[in-house]
């Protein structure tokens, strides 16, 4: 994998330094164009960096904001990422936000209806060219990226249905694979021994299907890591 590498100390520092370059980021695409898209990620890391960008006081009014995917639990449950995320970073209410379904109804009738709102405003998923601007992805041990578990297949559609997620809740819903490939620039945040291994083999295994190998961005794919991640490398 083609992949640029930096390693931060910390989890901290990792999520610090990752939000500057963010940031930066956003500012320069704002230079050249009214709104910029950006997919945001759960979990520690990801919520940590949502506090380090509202620090740095990005324009939220010119973001257009996805979550790489959903627990398919009600909107107020403090499960879902959106929910941590706004706590984290309630400016981003000002942003245009992309908000998964409601769990009131079926799964896959949430996941129909997501998706098409998604095509919407998206274009066709066979289209080629980069629709995201900004991909944040964190990772489990298991190298399982946004509800992508290994060993767990999916139609291709902008949203799929995981019906058996490895944590709990079982029922989720996110994007693909094909979605997420759409992005221009990618940032992977890791940090852990637990997670050494896998990142080990998805950045030096051709062949590896993990899937977080199966994601990179059209321009650059970035990798976080802290020195406990680094040491397997």
């Amino acid at each position: 994998m083609n992949a640029e590498i930096r390693v931060l100390e910390n989890p901290t520092l990792l999520a610090m330094a990752a939000a500057l370059e963010i940031a930066e980021e956003i500012k320069r695409l704002l230079e050249h164009k009214p709104r910029v898209r950006m997919v945001l990620t759960g979990g520690t890391l990801g919520i940590q960096i949502l506090k380090d960008l509202r620090a740095l006081e990005i324009p939220v009014a010119k973001l257009d904001v996805f979550f790489g995917d959903e627990r398919f639990v009600p909107l107020d449950d403090s499960d879902r990422n959106e929910h941590q995320a706004l706590e984290a970073w309630p400016e981003l209410r000002a942003a245009r936000l992309f908000r998964y379904p409601d769990s009131i109804s079926t799964l896959e009738l949430a996941r129909i209806e997501f998706d098409s709102l998604i095509t919407r405003e998206l274009g066709l998923l066979s289209q080629d060219e980069a629709i995201f601007d900004i991909l944040i992805l964190g990772m489990g041990p298991d190298g399982h990226v946004a509800s992508l578990f290994p060993g767990h297949q999916h139609p291709e559609a902008w949203i799929v249905a995981e019906t058996d997620s490895p944590k709990p809740p079982a029922q989720r819903l996110s994007f693909s694979y094909q979605a997420l490939n759409r992005s221009e620039k990618v940032w992977f945040l890791v940090s852990g021994e637990a997670k050494a291994a896998v990142t080990k083999s998805i950045l030096n295994d051709p062949a590896c299907e993990l899937p977080a190998a199966k994601i990179t961005g059209r321009s650059a794919t970035n990798w976080f890591l802290d020195q406990e991640v680094s040491r397997a490398l």
